[in-house]
Formats: C-alpha cells, structure tokens, sequence
C-alpha cells in the first residue's frame, strides 16, 4: 500500500515533499491510514478535527482519540467545535450539508491562516463510486459522472486508487487504531443508504466497481 501510495503521488503530481499539508482527520480509519501513510512517506502534515457536537459523547471521544493521535505521531492538531444544528436551521440546510459548508470554510480559514499548500482529504475509491450515484440519481450533466476529483485546485484526495477494504486490510496489519462514527451506519442518510443497499447489489453484477469507475 505504501508504495502504491507514493507512486500514485508521483505519477498525478498530488504534491511533493516540501509542500505544506492539512489532513481533515475525523479519527476514523480511512484518515488514520492516510495520516500514517503520509507520516511513513515522510510528508510534513497538520490535522484539522472538527466536531459537529451532533452525537453527545460519542463526538467528545473522537476528539479526545484525535488529540492523542496527534501526541502520538507528534503532529500539530487543530479543533473546533460547530454549533451544527443552530447553523443548519438558520441557513435553511439539513445537517449533513451544514456539516460540509462548516468544514469546508474552515478548512479554507486555517490554508490562509498558516500557509498551507493543501488541504487533503481521506476519500477512497468506494466514496468515488457512491458520488457518481448520488450524483445520477439528483441528476448530473458529464461533470459528475466523473465521480471525486483526485486534485481540485488545493484540494487532494490521495487514498481514491484504494478501497475500503484495502485500507482496513492496512490498518489491520500496522495495527491502527480508529474510531467507528455509528451514523455511518443509519440508511436514513442518502449516501449510507447507496452505500448499504445498492453497492451491494451492484457488486454482484461487478465486483472490481470500485476499479471499474475509478479515473486517473
């Protein structure tokens, strides 16, 4: 995987060794392998952890997990805590899109504030596959059947050549610890329920999807 990892960086030109990075690490395993990946590599890296205060304790032991993570690796950590619920209802969102826009500003906030060159998120393959079907079923032109973007502008998803099962398989034998966000699990949610429901099923019809839908 590590070197699967460096080569993907190398041959899309993602960033290089004396590029300044930001992690969006949420303590779950897909950005706990990220971050050790980068880590190994020997990439300069910061992390920024939000929490959305939407699951009581649950949040509070993400947090608590991230900054021991961040001891840990001896890597800089940034937190912030959203008031989800009160935003979403003044701007007229639901909570997941409250969520994004929060996270996304921030993010933007702290690239000026310190400098940094980018800003790195831990999608994967899989993620790649449900965007494209979150984006037929609300009805996209061609733009989005190109799935996630690998590099938007200062935006990197570095980890889109792996699947979720590939990175587990990775945090598994390095011995990773991770947090598990129960939310992801509730159908209730449009993408969890793509996600549960019908990747499933399409993977009977093809098992390599992942692969299949992915574009360098």
């Amino acid at each position: 995987m590590l070197k699967r990892f460096e080569v993907n960086i190398t041959k899309n030109n993602l960033f290089n060794k004396k590029d300044k990075l930001l992690l969006a690490f949420s303590g779950g395993v897909d950005s706990v392998v990220l971050a050790d990946l980068l880590h190994k590599a020997g990439y300069t890296i910061e992390l920024a952890h939000c929490n959305f205060q939407l699951r009581g304790q649950e949040a509070k032991d993400d947090t608590a997990f991230c900054e021991s993570f961040a001891k840990t690796m001896n890597v800089p950590l940034h937190v912030i805590y959203f008031d989800t619920k009160t935003y979403a209802a003044e701007h007229k969102l639901s909570i997941q899109m409250a969520a994004r826009e929060l996270r996304y500003n921030w993010f933007k906030q702290l690239k000026a504030e310190h400098h940094f060159d980018y800003i790195l998120t831990a999608h994967h393959a899989n993620d790649n596959v449900e965007t494209l079907l979150v984006n037929l079923i609300r009805g996209t032109g061609i733009k989005g059947l190109q799935g996630v973007p690998e590099k938007q502008h200062f935006m990197v998803r570095p980890l889109l050549f792996a699947t979720k099962e590939e990175i587990r398989d990775y945090a598994l034998e390095h011995k990773l610890h991770c947090r598990e966000d129960s939310s992801n699990q509730e159908v209730k949610y449009k993408r969890n329920f793509i996600r549960h429901q019908i990747v499933p099923e399409l993977k009977k019809l093809n098992p390599a999807i992942e692969e299949t839908i992915h574009i360098n």
